[in-house]
């Protein structure tokens, strides 16, 4: 499911109505008949909330004789609560920083403040989880987050100790932005953030931070990604404006967002 139709997905689900016919689905495929004798509304009060939960993706049908058959869609709903787990979890995360903050009245360090955690939770083995991350970073990193001159063709992720995250424009030119300091699959990976304040190239290794992501198992087909960017203040002066980029809703929080996208359209 793609932002948009995310998006679409809570704007149906807004409607107490709509929830209540998601909740009789849940129990299993049923007709509009069906669904109207459960529900104080009627049958074509029922049809038009389908058709908005259809045009939302959260619902498909399919013909039985004369009748309708409606069902949820799996993967549309698991799209849902994956993105509902990204914002609690952030939730969480700034709700533990202000408790933090109070338990020391009311001062924050500058070690939690040079350091940005985020975190989701994707449905797919912890090995797939990992490969994807590594392998098709380039199909979730947005391509507006360009050095470049020329837009970006490609990102690369070479997946070893000593290897480079990279782009490479349109025109052939490269941007070397990151550098890999560990590499273990399928639990961790860790590279350096060579872009500075100003979102220039930081050739001077002491003067970068660097992100840690971790993969948790949840089950077999569930898995926690934890990301931790830390040692900010490495980067000098302006690398609280640095550490405000990177952990608003533009920064990583987009990137994991579009890497559950991704990891949705790996299955």
């Amino acid at each position: 499911m793609d932002s948009d139709r995310a998006g679409d997905g809570w704007s149906a689900l807004a409607d107490g109505t709509r929830r209540a016919i998601v909740a009789c689905l849940a129990e299993g495929p049923q007709a509009v008949g069906q669904l109207a004798a459960a529900l104080p509304v009627s049958r074509s009060a029922v049809s038009q909330h389908l058709k908005i939960l259809k045009d939302a993706g959260l619902v498909s049908e399919r013909a039985a004789g004369t009748r309708r058959i409606y069902r949820l869609n799996p993967a549309a709903v698991a799209a849902l609560r994956d993105q509902l787990d990204t914002y609690w979890q952030r939730a969480l995360a700034g709700y533990t920083d202000v408790a933090r903050a109070r338990n020391r009245g009311g001062r924050v360090t500058q070690t939690e403040a040079a350091t940005v955690r985020r975190e989701v939770v994707v449905q797919a083995p912890i090995a797939q989880a990992f490969r994807v991350f590594t392998q098709r970073f380039g199909d979730f990193k947005p391509r507006e987050h360009n050095l470049l001159t020329s837009p970006i063709a490609e990102t690369v992720f070479e997946p070893r100790v000593g290897g480079h995250i990279y782009d490479r424009a349109a025109d052939g030119s490269e941007c070397r932005w990151a550098r890999i300091l560990a590499y273990e699959p399928p639990d961790r990976v860790v590279f350096s953030w060579d872009i500075g304040p100003h979102w220039q190239l930081e050739s001077d290794p002491d003067r970068t931070s660097e992100v840690e992501v971790r993969f948790i198992a949840e089950g077999d087909t569930r898995t926690r990604v934890q990301l931790e960017h830390r040692h900010l203040d490495r980067h000098g002066p302006g690398w609280q404006s640095l550490a405000e980029g990177i952990g608003d809703d533009q920064g990583w929080p987009l990137y994991l967002a579009r890497y559950a996208t991704v990891i949705h359209e790996d299955h």
